[in-house]
Formats: C-alpha cells, sequence, structure tokens
C-alpha cells in the first residue's frame, strides 16, 4: 500500500486504537503512549502490506506485538535485581498493583504453589516483614527470602507471556473410576470422582508427571484449589509426588487409543473360537431341552443368547481361578482390598461393543434371581433394563402357567445340570480369555506409562471379564451362531430360583 493511503486509514482509525489502547492500560498517559507506538509501527510496517484487504488484518497484529514490546519494556522497569535487602516501599510488586498489569499479576499469583503463594501473600499483600513471615508460615528467614526471590523471577516471566491454558480448562476429559471390590467399600474413596477437577489431574498427569503449577495451567483452575484435591489423591495412592515437585498418576487409565487398538486387533480371532464354541453348544441343546424346565421348548436362539453369557461366566470363573494366586487384589486403603483403574474414553451407549447397562447377577423377587448381560449389540427392546419391571409383574404368571415364559426359568438343580453339560464350552472360554488377557496386557504394556507397568498383569486378569462382555456379543452375532432376535422379550436372560 502507498504510504499516503496507509497514513489516511490510520487517521480514520486513530480513535479506535487508542480505544484498544485504553482497554489494555489503566491511565490514560500511558494509553496515549501505547497508541503512539502502536500507529508508529503500523506507518513503518506500510511497504509490507501488500493488499488493501488484509489491513485491518495487519494493523491489529502490529497492535498486539507493539503492546507485547510495551509489556516487556515496562518489565525492565518494574523487574529489578534485589539486593542483600528486600525493598519495602518501591519494589516490582507494589508498583504492579498499582499499574495496568494487575490483572496479569493476578492470573501468575493464581498459579504459584503453596510455598511461594503464601510467602508473597504474607510479605507483599499482608505487610508482614521476613521475618514475621518465617514465624507465620514456620520455616526460615532465609527460605522465606529464597522464596520471595524465586517469585520475582517467575512473576516477571509470566506477567510478560502470552499465557494458554490446555484444552482442558474447557473441554474436561470424561474419566471414570472402577473399583472392584473384596471387601466394604469407603464412600469417600468411591465418591472421589463424581466431580471433574480430580479425574481430570489424573488424566493430565498420567503420561508425563507435572507440577502444580503446570497442573493449573492445563486445567485452568488456581493453584490454590488443586491443593486439597491432590491431597486427597495421594492419601489414597492414585498420585505419587516425584522429585522437583512434580506428580504422577498411579493407576492404569484405559484411553481411546487403547480400547480400539484391543479391539481391532483380537476381534477376528474371538469371532472365529466363539463360532466354534457356540457351534458345539448348539449340538447339546436337546439334551438340555430333555431337562423340562420353563422356556426350554424355545428356539435355539432363545436358548442360546443365555446360554452364552452362562458359557462366559464360567469359563472366566475358571481363567481367574488359574490367576488368583499369580495377581491377588491390591490394598486400596486402609484394609480394604480390591483392584482400581481408570478410563477417559468409554464407548458411546449405542456402540455394539458397548455393555453400558449390566453384566452379572440380580434379584428379580424375593424366591428368584437373573443371570444376565444387556450386550451392546442387542436393541433396546431385548435388553433386561427395558423389560425388567414387567418381567417382575408377569414371573408369577409365568410360574403358575398362566403367561408363555419369555426366558429361561430353571431350578438350582437345572442350573447345575445345565453348567455340567455345558462344561466343555466353559473350559474353551477359559481358553479364550486367556488369550484375550495375554493380548489386552501386550497392548497396556505399550500405552501405559512406565511407571505403571508393573500392575498391568494384576489389573487387566482383574477387570478383563467386565471389559470384554460387549465385544462378546459382538463375536458371537459376526459368527453366525446367534442372532439379533425380531421379537421385544429380554434376551440373554436366565431366571433361577434362589437357594431355600
Amino acid at each position: 500500500m502507498e504510504q499516503e493511503q496507509i497514513s489516511a486509514l490510520v487517521e480514520e482509525n486513530m480513535k479506535t486504537i487508542f480505544a484498544y489502547s485504553l482497554s489494555r492500560v489503566s491511565h490514560k498517559e500511558d494509553a496515549e503512549d501505547l497508541a503512539g507506538d502502536i500507529i508508529l509501527a503500523i506507518l513503518q510496517s506500510a511497504p509490507r502490506i501488500r493488499d488493501d484487504n488484509a489491513f485491518f488484518g495487519y494493523i491489529w497484529g502490529i497492535a498486539a506485538n507493539t503492546y507485547k514490546k510495551y509489556l516487556r519494556r515496562k518489565s525492565r522497569v518494574l523487574f529489578e535485581e534485589p539486593g542483600e535487602e528486600l525493598p519495602a516501599e518501591d519494589d516490582f510488586t507494589r508498583e504492579i498493583l498499582k499499574a495496568e498489569e494487575h490483572n496479569a499479576l493476578r492470573r501468575e499469583l493464581a498459579l504459584l504453589s503453596r510455598e511461594y503463594r503464601e510467602c508473597t501473600i504474607a510479605y507483599y499483600f499482608d505487610g508482614l516483614s521476613c521475618s514475621e513471615t518465617a514465624s507465620r508460615l514456620h520455616i526460615s528467614l532465609e527460605m522465606v527470602k529464597y522464596y520471595l526471590f524465586k517469585t520475582r523471577k517467575i512473576l516477571k516471566e509470566g506477567i510478560v507471556m502470552e499465557r494458554e491454558f490446555g484444552a482442558k480448562s474447557y473441554h474436561p476429559a470424561k474419566f471414570e473410576f472402577h473399583v472392584i471390590y473384596t471387601e466394604k467399600c469407603n464412600w469417600e474413596y468411591q465418591n472421589l470422582f463424581n466431580r471433574k477437577l480430580p479425574g481430570n489431574i489424573l488424566v493430565s498427569a498420567y503420561h508425563t508427571p507435572m507440577t502444580i503449577r503446570e497442573l493449573a495451567i492445563e486445567l485452568g483452575v488456581a493453584s490454590v484449589f488443586l491443593e486439597d484435591e491432590i491431597a486427597l489423591l495421594e492419601k489414597y495412592r492414585l498420585l505419587t509426588a516425584l522429585q522437583g515437585g512434580k506428580y504422577q498418576t498411579n493407576l492404569i487409565i484405559f484411553t481411546e487409543d487403547y480400547v480400539n487398538e484391543f479391539i481391532r486387533t483380537v476381534e477376528d480371532a474371538c469371532t472365529a473360537d466363539i463360532g466354534v464354541i457356540l457351534s458345539h453348544a448348539k449340538l447339546k441343546l436337546p439334551e438340555i431341552r430333555r431337562l423340562g424346565f420353563l422356556g426350554s421348548d424355545g428356539d435355539d436362539n432363545s436358548l442360546l443368547w443365555p446360554l452364552l453369557y452362562e458359557m462366559m461366566r464360567n469359563g472366566h470363573e475358571r481363567f481367574h481361578a488359574e490367576h488368583k494366586d499369580s495377581f491377588p487384589p491390591d490394598k486400596i486403603y486402609g484394609n480394604a482390598t480390591g483392584t482400581v483403574y481408570g478410563s477417559c474414553y468409554t464407548l458411546p451407549d449405542d456402540s455394539e461393543y458397548a455393555c453400558s447397562n449390566f453384566a452379572g447377577y440380580g434379584e428379580i423377587s424375593k424366591d428368584y434371581a437373573v443371570s444376565y448381560a444387556d450386550f451392546g449389540i442387542l436393541p433396546k427392546k431385548n435388553r433386561l433394563i427395558t423389560n425388567e419391571e414387567e418381567v417382575r409383574k408377569n414371573l408369577s404368571g409365568v410360574l403358575a402357567g398362566e403367561i408363555p415364559p419369555f426366558a429361561p426359568i430353571v431350578s438350582q438343580e437345572e442350573k447345575a445340570a445345565i453348567g455340567q453339560i455345558l462344561q466343555p464350552e466353559a473350559e474353551e472360554f477359559g481358553k479364550l480369555y486367556e488369550a484375550l488377557y495375554e493380548h489386552a496386557v501386550k497392548i497396556m504394556q505399550t500405552h501405559a506409562p512406565e511407571n505403571v507397568t508393573p500392575v498391568v498383569g494384576r489389573v487387566m486378569a482383574n477387570c478383563l471379564f467386565f471389559e470384554t462382555v460387549g465385544l462378546m456379543g459382538v463375536c458371537a452375532v459376526k459368527s453366525g451362531e446367534l442372532t439379533v432376535p425380531e421379537n421385544s422379550l429380554p434376551c440373554s436372560v436366565l431366571i433361577y430360583r434362589k437357594d431355600s
């Protein structure tokens, strides 16, 4: 652009440039100085502006850079290296608090760790002497002077910096905490992660150890609000303090990369194995039907879905029994033991690989219980969570012969007989879990940080069943041996009489 043209545009935007400057500083005189610097920089840069349409974007870039230079120039005046004695009235902090950088100062103070922050507040804000500060904080006079000296340097660097908070400051990770108890739970422990901050601390410090200051920047939270959370995570050994004031997460976290790689690399082999197991189980359905339980006259599909979960559960019990001595539960707090791990990625509820509702046992009446898995590949209309109230309401009618069975209903003796008939298939599931376990450990060891790799085997052995229920359902259908029902009855549900 021509010099005359740029000068005319600057003159037209003089008020806007001054308003920009006044928004950055507190005093009119300083705003006039800053505006003058910006205008001079724009005029000097006129030959570089090739496109008239780029003028406004260009001048605001120049304005931002000029403001940064202004702050640096200002800081050279405010931050003088201290001598042996710390100045009282005319030191940099009091000057900054009176000047336009007070917002940046407050931001940087919020990021200070506890020792630096407490010394700074006592000396500069509460007006205590170094000796009085030492007495209040129960530290030596030399440490007070050291903290104040270091604070000068930290604040000096931070105030002139374009501070960018981490993505978790506005988009926190969706952390889930998993506990497999062998003893009664501690509700403080169980409820640690009902709020977002503790989980995001663990996710942030998982792969890379971080100081409280670094965590504060990543999470966009003042250090003072992090300290209690960190102390609580340390109390339960979920976060470990390292040298240099850094902290690192002390549990395995399932990440999106791990989950996707595990599913992708095991699905084909798992589908083939489950296909063979189910084909063998189908050959035994006539023998199982001869037991004569309610629902025994159902088609192969309606019988095989609930038997799939029974074979899975029995097979995993065999696998787990083999590893029980090698991988005992951890001591997680006090005298309580169990297995803990986290996840910062959860399969969507509508994912066929998920099992978002439940897999296990539940009471359905005072005399009957239910063993089931709400496999993600099943439509909601075929899950127990959708049909539970109707099952409870109609169970007595089924038992009285007034309503057709909506699921197999067996006695304890019949349940045990089915387990005996399908024992070879349950043993094959045990072998499948062994193969999945070895693969899960291998993958997790490449995804987990080095500090938690010693517990990978133990954690994966204890959580494998719960983390693979959805996958098993997908593989069963993909094998072609099971199909998704067309009716709306609960699927993969076995109702059995409880012990009298």
